[in-house]
This record gives C-alpha cells, sequence and structure tokens, in this order.
C-alpha cells in the first residue's frame, strides 16, 4: 500500500489488476543507439529491453503486471493512480538522453474493457508517439464509484485506422455516384427508345409545361372528332346535283314503269 492510502479507511479502497502493455515507439529519426521504456507507479517500477531503431520504429512488446490500490474519496469518485513512463536513448553504454515522457490516470480505464492507443510524448523533440495497451480490472472492494472522464487531449488516432475511415468514405461515395449515373444513363436510354419508337417520354420538371400541352392536344382532338355535315359536303362536291338527276332517271325506267306483258 503506497503513502498516501495509509490515512484512508480500508472500506474505500479499490483493489485493481494493471496489465500494461509497452508496444512501440513510432515515427522516430534513424539515429544510433538503442531506446528502452522506464515506468513507475505508486511503490513499483520497472524498465523494458534495450531496443534499436528499425524503419523508423522502435518495437518492445514489453508486458507489465501489477496490482494497485486506489482510493474512493468522500464524494464517491475514484481517486487519480498516477503511471509514469519515460523513454530513453542510450548510446555507446554510458551516454542517456531521455526522449519523452507520459503521464497517464489508471484510474480513467477502470471500467475500460481494454484499450490500445497512441499517445503523444510529452517535452520530446522529436514528434514520436508512444502506442500502449491498458487493461484495468477490479479484484476486490467498494464497486459503487465515479470513474474520472478520460483525456483525450494526448491521445492519438492510429494513421492505420485514419487511412481505413478516409478508404471507406471514398468507397461509399464511389459507390453512390456510380449508382446515380447508372439510374442517370438508364433514364437517357428510355428516352431514346421512346423517342424512337414516336414516343413522347414526359419529364417530372417540367410538368406544368406538359399539362398545358396535354390540354392544347385535347382541345384539337375534341375538335377534329365533331360530327361533320354530309349535306353541306354534298352540295360542295362536284358533279353531285347531276349524279343525283342520272339516278332519278334510272329509277323511273326501270322501277317506275309497267310491267310488259309476256
Amino acid at each position: 500500500m503506497s503513502f498516501q492510502n495509509l490515512f484512508v479507511p480500508r472500506a474505500r479502497i479499490a483493489t485493481f489488476k494493471v496489465r500494461l502493455q509497452i508496444e512501440d515507439l513510432n515515427n522516430v529519426p534513424p539515429l544510433s543507439g538503442v531506446f528502452y521504456a522506464k515506468w513507475k507507479c505508486q511503490d513499483q517500477s520497472g524498465s523494458s529491453p534495450s531496443m534499436p531503431v528499425v524503419n523508423q520504429e522502435v518495437r518492445w512488446a514489453h508486458a507489465v503486471r501489477k496490482t494497485v490500490d486506489i482510493p474512493i474519496s468522500k464524494d464517491g469518485m475514484l481517486m487519480p493512480c498516477e503511471l509514469k513512463v519515460s523513454i530513453k536513448q542510450e548510446v555507446y553504454s554510458h551516454v542517456r538522453t531521455k526522449v519523452g515522457a507520459l503521464a497517464i490516470n489508471l484510474s480513467e480505464y477502470a471500467r475500460l474493457s481494454g484499450s490500445s492507443r497512441r499517445y503523444f510524448l510529452q517535452e520530446c523533440k522529436l514528434n514520436c508517439t508512444l502506442k500502449l495497451s491498458i487493461h484495468v480490472t477490479q479484484e476486490s472492494g467498494p464497486e459503487n464509484y465515479e470513474i474520472p472522464p478520460l483525456d483525450r487531449s494526448m491521445v492519438l488516432t492510429d494513421l492505420n485506422d485514419m487511412i481505413t475511415n478516409e478508404s471507406n468514405a471514398a468507397r461509399s461515395g464511389r459507390e453512390n455516384s456510380t449508382k446515380g449515373t447508372s439510374f442517370s444513363s438508364r433514364q437517357h436510354s428510355i428516352i431514346r427508345q421512346n423517342s424512337g419508337n414516336g414516343l413522347v417520354a414526359a419529364n417530372s420538371t417540367s410538368s406544368v409545361h406538359t399539362t398545358s400541352r396535354s390540354n392544347t392536344t385535347d382541345t384539337s382532338q375534341s375538335c377534329a372528332l365533331l360530327p361533320i355535315d354530309n349535306t353541306n359536303v354534298r352540295d360542295l362536291a362536284p358533279f353531285q346535283r347531276s349524279s343525283k338527276k342520272n339516278q332519278q332517271i334510272v329509277e323511273d325506267v326501270f322501277v317506275s314503269s309497267p310491267t310488259l306483258p309476256t
């Protein structure tokens, strides 16, 4: 138990199991020497093995297992439990330089199932990012407490995740554009087909003009279907009266004449 927990009743102390994985240091220039990570939490400390820079990256995959006691304040909030990680460079086995440091409050990760994130290093001139995997699970103690909000000011979204999200967004945009183009092509093909067959395709954006044209067409069709006065046509037709006169003579000779005796 740490010194700060000596004056806190045991009923307000929760015990957690911390699994820390120091993954890698990214965006490192090709420097000489080796790099190692040194960590400290409450009364425990340790360090990772020393590794060189390979492809602008220092990879450790160093696992840390420890148990911490975190007190609960009187207002029911889980009190801070600081984890410090320092990155150092070693050259020629006797020159050690501090690259950067990181301070994390483990209380913010108390109810998370697991976290694997990249963090900006503080006091770092190389613009490096450190990747950590943190798992905090409660083993004993009271559970009716609140956890502080997660500080995201030092959290960096992984570049691979950003590239994946951008690729998915671009892919969905291309699919929507392709669908719109296909639909427009089908519309144009239908219009061309109808135009070839002598049909008229209606356009949805010119409904007012279409309505006026349809009204005009209906009026012209109704005028074309009006009944025709045949008497006027017979009067105007040439040779109509002479043909009637000839027809009357034929009827007088063959119909009205008396039948001759045999």
